[in-house]
Order: C-alpha cells, then sequence, then structure tokens
C-alpha cells in the first residue's frame, strides 16, 4: 500500500498550516516552536504535533545545537529532500486551489455584469 500524500490525512486548514510551518523552518531553521506558534497563530501544542509529524514523515530533521546540560535542549529544524518535495507540491496544491477560486469569482462577476446590462 502506498503511503498517502500528507494533505489526504489532514484538514484543509492543517494542510495550509503544514505549508505556512515548512515555509518558516526552510527560511529560519533555528526558529522555536513557540515563534512558528505565534507567526502562524496557532496553538503551541499543534506546532508540536505537527513538527512532529512533519519528523516521523521523513519532511524535517531536528537536531539540538544546545551543549549545556543545565539549559533546555535548543532545537535547529532542517528540511529534508522528501521536505521540499511536499513543499513544492502543497504550494502546487494551493496555487489550483486560488485559481480555481478566482475563476469562479470571475464568473459570478461577468453573471452579475451581464444581468446588470440587461
Amino acid at each position: 500500500m502506498s503511503e498517502q500524500s500528507l494533505d489526504q490525512k489532514l484538514s484543509h486548514s492543517e494542510t495550509e498550516e503544514t505549508l505556512y510551518l515548512i515555509s518558516e523552518i526552510s527560511n529560519t531553521p533555528s526558529i522555536t516552536q513557540r515563534e512558528l506558534s505565534s507567526r502562524l497563530n496557532i496553538s503551541l501544542g499543534k506546532t508540536n504535533y505537527l513538527i512532529n509529524q512533519l519528523v516521523k514523515k521523513g519532511l524535517l530533521k531536528a537536531q539540538s545545537f544546545s551543549r549545556n546540560p543545565g539549559k533546555l535542549k535548543k532545537l535547529s529544524y532542517m528540511l529534508t529532500q522528501k521536505g521540499l518535495e511536499e513543499k513544492i507540491r502543497l504550494t502546487y496544491y494551493f496555487l489550483k486551489v486560488k485559481e480555481m477560486e478566482y475563476l469562479r469569482i470571475k464568473q459570478n462577476w461577468l453573471a452579475l455584469q451581464k444581468d446588470k446590462k440587461q
């Protein structure tokens, strides 16, 4: 059985959050989960859940960069090749969704314009 893509397992909003999360991590690998949570306007628990799912699926790697045992463990995240492919696929998916939305709105607008002329 082939592995389902990430967006087939998550809701539309979770898929969108995943894309934004991957994008933020690829731009700022040392970003904290708290900063991600704040930037994406989602709970810290959900941020942690999404990151853990991405690590489990091999889309992200997390590595510690804090060597001091008395301090909290600090992580940096790295997008894997599979993660980059997923980012591209999700970006394409959302561009298609927005294109369909645009075409639907355009059709509605043209219909309103036609009715207005009659």
